[in-house]
């Protein structure tokens, strides 16, 4: 019995997972005090793959906690340069409560239970999102995308992380069927 294609086939299944893990956020924007060596270690992935990058913004913003703290990630994740397009990170805290949106600050210490976690059709998205876990979820709901102005079909991945929820998402332009429009 030879044990050559086994260790090889071990050895290219070692050698992907080395470049899987060496990569980095090529294609997220930089900046000096997030990208550190310690925030940076991450796979590569690009915008095309909406799915991805929104993975990617979460796992990036869970780095700089660990590796900065927790006032160092809101002070970034409250700023208007940890915006990405439509991608954003926010965070709600171990009450549930709103501490890190960009692209909103006036919704800073909402409740994730109350009218911030519900969308336009009355779907309670925030139960859905308080409901995350360590491994992640998606949770999908309509939502006022900051890009264009709209409400919009929301793709939001978030992760319970120290007892914080961090979570990010992508938008789809979805045509919206409204009362007194039947079959369009």
């Amino acid at each position: 019995m030879c044990k050559r294609p086994i260790l090889s086939r071990l050895a290219a299944v070692l050698a992907a997972a080395a470049i899987f893990v060496s990569g980095c956020y090529h294609h997220l924007p930089f900046h000096p005090e997030m990208d550190s060596p310690v925030v940076m270690q991450c796979r590569q992935v690009s915008k095309a793959d909406r799915a991805g990058y929104t993975v990617a913004m979460v796992e990036r913003a869970m780095r700089l906690y660990d590796a900065r703290g927790r006032e160092a990630m809101l002070e970034y994740y409250n700023s208007a340069e940890s915006v990405d397009g439509e991608w954003y990170v926010f965070v709600f805290d171990e009450n549930e409560k709103l501490i890190a949106l960009a692209v909103n600050p006036d919704t800073l210490g909402a409740d994730l239970r109350g009218d911030t976690g519900v969308d336009f059709t009355g779907y309670r998205h925030g139960e859905a999102i308080a409901g995350a876990t360590a491994e992640g979820m998606w949770v999908d709901y309509f939502f006022l995308n900051p890009v264009t102005g709209t409400q919009e079909w929301k793709h939001s991945w978030v992760v319970r992380h120290d007892g914080l929820i961090f979570g990010s998402g992508w938008y789809q332009n979805l045509p919206v069927w409204t009362q007194g429009e039947p079959g369009k």
